[in-house]
């Protein structure tokens, strides 16, 4: 009891926090992953497990993180029916919006002063909290048993994706040895609080 009464004294001093910086945004990621394993919740906040493990990790797994999220990203390469098809199963995989519901949800359960809590639900606040993170997350891969797709009739086999930010946006980039040898990258858009809308990836 007396972990779960400082992580929650710790969480609380993030709320009061009057701007969110990379080190308590960080530090806060932290305290809400022990107050999750404390109370038995992996499996109801598995958004936030993954990214809370992906934060202190330089990349992911199914050995480090056995997450339902990787399978399912994995599943994404083998059950797709076009480009934007793939898109949209992948970034609903690693959805942010879900990520933000589900720490709503934590802070408004566990956090009794609920005025204060209230005062981060605006959208502006978590898109500075969503961009700080995934700053932090660029170029830790997520490694995934490879997969063998086919994309514009280009056969080609992917063994993982990162994070990258491209013309000043936080996109997806695909990771596959055969674009790597032709010095080619495959990068898709990533959703942030809204469903995701078609969009074709980029061959850079």
């Amino acid at each position: 009891m007396e972990l779960r009464k400082k992580t929650l004294e710790q969480i609380e001093q993030f709320i009061a926090c009057e701007y969110i910086t990379i080190t308590n945004v960080c530090f806060f990621m932290q305290s809400v992953r022990v107050l999750i394993e404390i109370d038995g919740n992996k499996s109801k906040y598995e958004a936030t497990i993954l990214y809370c493990n992906w934060i202190l990790h330089k990349e992911l797994n199914q050995g480090n993180s056995p997450s339902k999220i990787i399978q399912e990203i994995a599943n994404s390469f083998e059950n797709f029916n076009s480009k934007n098809d793939l898109i949209k199963k992948i970034n609903k995989a690693i959805s942010l919006k879900k990520l933000i519901d589900e720490l709503k949800e934590i802070l408004w359960i566990n956090i009794p002063d609920k005025v204060k809590v209230s005062r981060m639900d605006y959208e502006d606040y978590w898109l500075k909290f969503i961009q700080i993170l995934l700053s932090q997350l660029l170029f830790r891969p997520i490694k995934l048993e490879k997969k063998n797709i086919i994309l514009n009739d280009f056969q080609f086999t992917i063994y993982g994706l990162q994070l990258v930010s491209e013309k000043e946006h936080y996109n997806i980039e695909l990771l596959s040895k055969e674009l790597e040898s032709k010095n080619k990258r495959l990068i898709i858009d990533i959703a942030l609080f809204h469903e995701y809308e078609n969009t074709t990836p980029n061959t850079v």
